[in-house]
């Protein structure tokens, strides 16, 4: 079951991107498909059903990662929080297409360190008295590899 709610939360984040980007293309364009009722709710369902995976997923995890008891959980949690902060800046609170940008890049950044903090894998084993060179070493690693493939 464990591995079901996973996936579906994994698939819940890149709808969520999904539906980020298409407000955010049509947002730039001035078009009305903006206000398109599955635009406007569609999010909001997709963070309820994410927050319910992700309480599921803490509270049967074998590792006891429990937001405010271990860094790693907390972190993802306030990196959801601020992706979704980052999101709201995109595309309601920002009046100029610089912010827009600021809140597209926000996103973007946040959804990213997000999901390397979920590929780290030893830290999560490791729990909150991990030293801090083992999230160096991890992110050397990440950089040798995504270094390696580019190249």
């Amino acid at each position: 079951m464990y591995e079901l709610v996973k996936h579906a939360h994994l698939t819940i984040i890149v709808l969520t991107f999904i539906f980020f980007i298409t407000s955010f293309v049509l947002t730039m364009k001035s078009s009305e498909m903006v206000n398109n009722k599955l635009l406007k709710i569609g999010p909001h369902i997709l963070y309820t059903l994410f927050v319910i995976t992700f309480i599921y997923m803490v509270s049967v995890n074998p590792l006891n990662l429990y937001p405010g008891l271990n860094g790693w959980a907390s972190s993802k949690l306030g990196g959801f929080v601020f992706y979704v902060l980052s999101i709201t800046l995109a595309l309601k609170w920002a009046k100029t297409t610089v912010w827009r940008v600021v809140g597209l890049i926000g996103a973007i950044f946040w959804l990213v360190m997000s999901a390397r903090l979920g590929f780290a894998d030893h830290l999560k084993v490791k729990g909150s008295n991990a030293d801090a060179n083992a999230y160096i070493e991890f992110g050397q690693q990440l950089g040798q590899s995504m270094l390696a493939a580019i190249c």
